[in-house]
């Protein structure tokens, strides 16, 4: 496979800085029309993607083309995550193209980022290699989860789920409601594409909520019967757990036709919670609690993210964060 050009390769032929090249492509000031002709003329030489946006410096075309990276299509959470920006741009006149994740994040970059204008998504590397893949475009990070001192890089912004006080909420509402040894099915996502596995922020958020009542955690696959199997494994491990929290709702509908099959009896003996608000949580029996994300919601704080960047000198632009509220959906699971 040939080596995919960055904006390094550019910033070399040209004889300029990287930041250089960024501000050239992007239309910044303090650029003369001279660099940023060479710029653009390496850009196209070498066959950097942005090549959209260097024909659009010239033409100065105005493009409302917005890219959308979702994990994964075979996650209804997802493409239903898909299906709110793509109604909320419709209302704001962008059109969308989508792709997904799941055959390699830079490789769908790549085919997508010379096609828009803006990049927003699920991305499961750092802002640094994902600013290069996507060639400077301006990016949205989707459920990004950004510590409250970390800095986001220029041109980097996010729209975060604020599911810690979801979780906390079903904690209190399960411990009110009898539950005493709180057990978890973690998601094995990283661990099966990057070879390391790292608790994830749903799994250190829940531990620290429960606290020493925690029972016990299994990793398992996020699928209905990968969810099923971890469930299962939870169970003949700790057999004492009363309370389960499923990495998703996906696992969480393979918990409960787990416990069908092993003759535990849901909510009676064991309270199962999901992750996501799936409106197929309500096809099984019992109906499964989740903890919900309001998807419209976050489509329009990254449609108003979008239209920021669009209407402004995007380079110049601070770090925006926004965040969405969590919520508890209870059904007959728990």
């Amino acid at each position: 496979m040939a080596k995919r050009v960055t904006i390094i390769d550019v910033a070399e032929a040209a004889g300029v800085s990287r930041q250089t090249v960024s501000r050239a492509m992007n239309d910044a000031w303090g650029i003369s029309e001279s660099t940023r002709r060479k710029v653009l003329e390496a850009a196209d030489r070498l066959g950097y993607r942005p090549s959209r946006f260097a024909r659009n410096l010239v033409t100065r075309e105005k493009t409302h083309a917005l890219g959308v990276m979702v994990a994964s299509f075979g996650n209804p959470y997802y493409t239903d995550i898909a299906a709110s920006l793509l109604a909320a741009a419709a209302e704001r006149g962008w059109q969308i193209m989508l792709t997904a994740g799941e055959s390699g994040v830079e490789e769908a970059l790549s085919l997508l980022a010379p096609q828009v204008d803006v990049i927003v998504g699920h991305f499961g590397i750092a802002d640094e290699r994902l600013r290069d893949v996507c060639g400077g475009l301006p990016v949205v990070r989707m459920e990004s989860e950004v510590p409250h001192d970390a800095e986001r890089l220029p041109g980097f912004h996010s729209v975060g789920l604020d599911m810690q006080s979801g979780i906390q909420e079903a904690v209190k509402e399960l411990r009110d409601r009898g539950a005493r040894r709180f057990g978890m099915v973690e998601s094995g996502h990283f661990q099966r594409y990057f070879g390391t596995y790292e608790p994830s922020a749903r799994r250190r958020w829940y531990e620290e909520a429960v606290g020493e009542a925690l029972s016990g955690v299994v990793i398992g696959d996020e699928s209905i019967s990968g969810g099923g199997r971890a469930f299962a494994e939870l169970m003949e491990r700790h057999p004492d757990t009363d309370a389960v929290l499923m990495f998703n709702d996906l696992m969480a509908l393979g918990a409960v036709q787990s416990a069908h099959a092993l003759g535990i009896d849901v909510p009676g003996r064991v309270r199962i919670v999901g992750v996501d608000g799936l409106s197929l949580g309500e096809a099984v029996d019992p109906p499964l609690t989740s903890i919900a994300l309001d998807r419209d919601e976050l489509a329009r704080h990254v449609m108003d993210i979008v239209e920021i960047l669009a209407g402004a000198d995007f380079a110049r632009i601070d770090p925006i964060e926004r965040s969405v509220p969590s919520r508890l959906l209870w059904r007959g699971s728990a």
